[in-house]
């Protein structure tokens, strides 16, 4: 079981991202700049109380995930797009994690619902002993049902502290196998939605914008040995976006010091995934609890 104090960090971190999911839909709007909806996002958790559990992911159309704006980042929410805003809080290293889907067309507010319903079903079955399989079965037949497809390679997940993805993931489909849902798992329950016609499946693009600490041994240089220690105490095993290090004065030659950290596997990136076939995507989640009588939803 989750020790209390432990509890009590959960359930702040998931307050900060309920207020979260209802502030998101009121940022994007068209024409307005990615990077200000990333800001905005982080800096609220902030204030709230909590510290941002990665970078704001802010992905429109058929990029599904993984996608946060640069420093100097010029990108808009386009017209008539869907956009998938993925955020997370963390209070002392306990993690809640959600997302919202926002559509700015009525041909695309369908692939939203259909996600927002495949998660609330699989809210309904969540519970101790349930095999992750049949949340997945679940999710896909809701989907399929309305006449989309899941997105087969992307998945729900456990989150530990100080670690969004571990443990086995929760797929959006049923034909993966999988134990069963035990009595203190956090879970972060997230269905992909994409269009009938599209391969359902995400590729990995050439460019990352968000990190991760792997090993601290390995720069050659002074400034980069400085900058993976302060990478390693300040976000730990946690994710982290590149625009973030541009707010130290110290780092003067910060563009060569972060491509030798990468270089040397230092840090490692996050490839920005996007729908095979070049179809819009949309993406629902909650983080919950499993309680012995079923499940509480901590971000809510």
């Amino acid at each position: 079981m989750i020790p209390d104090e432990a509890l009590e960090c959960y359930r702040k971190a998931g307050r900060i991202v309920a207020h979260l999911r209802k502030l998101v839909p009121e940022l994007v709007r068209e024409d307005v700049k990615l990077l200000d909806i990333c800001e905005k996002v982080e800096s609220t958790i902030l204030q709230l109380g909590g510290r941002p559990a990665f970078p704001c992911n802010i992905d429109v159309n058929e990029i599904a995930a993984h996608y946060t704006s640069p420093s100097g980042d010029s990108s808009r929410v386009p017209n008539g797009s869907i956009v998938k805003v993925d955020f997370g809080a963390h209070v002392d290293g306990f993690i809640a994690d959600s997302a919202v889907s926002v559509s700015l067309s009525p041909r695309l507010s369908p692939l939203a619902w259909t996600a927002e319903e495949a998660l609330r079903k699989a809210l309904e079955i969540v519970r101790p002993g349930v095999r992750i399989s049949e949340v997945g079965a679940l999710i896909q037949a809701t989907i399929e049902r309305r006449g989309f497809k899941p997105i087969r390679n992307l998945t729900g997940h456990l989150i530990e502290r100080y670690a969004v993805h571990t443990g086995e993931a929760i797929p959006n489909v049923g034909n993966m196998a999988g134990g069963k849902l035990k009595i203190g798992q956090i879970c972060a329950l997230e269905p992909f939605v994409t269009s009938r016609s599209a391969r359902g499946e995400v590729r990995d693009e050439d460019r990352s914008y968000i990190f991760r600490f792997s090993k601290r041994k390995g720069s050659d240089t002074e400034e980069g040995k400085r900058l993976i220690a302060y990478i390693e105490k300040e976000f730990k095993t946690l994710p982290f976006a590149r625009r973030w290090l541009a707010k130290l004065d110290w780092l003067e030659k910060a563009d060569a010091t972060f491509a030798k950290l990468i270089e040397s596997k230092c840090v490692s990136g996050y490839p920005i995934l996007v729908e095979r076939s070049g179809e819009p995507v949309a993406q629902a989640e909650h983080t919950v609890l499993i309680t012995e009588d079923g499940c509480e939803n901590l971000t809510a």
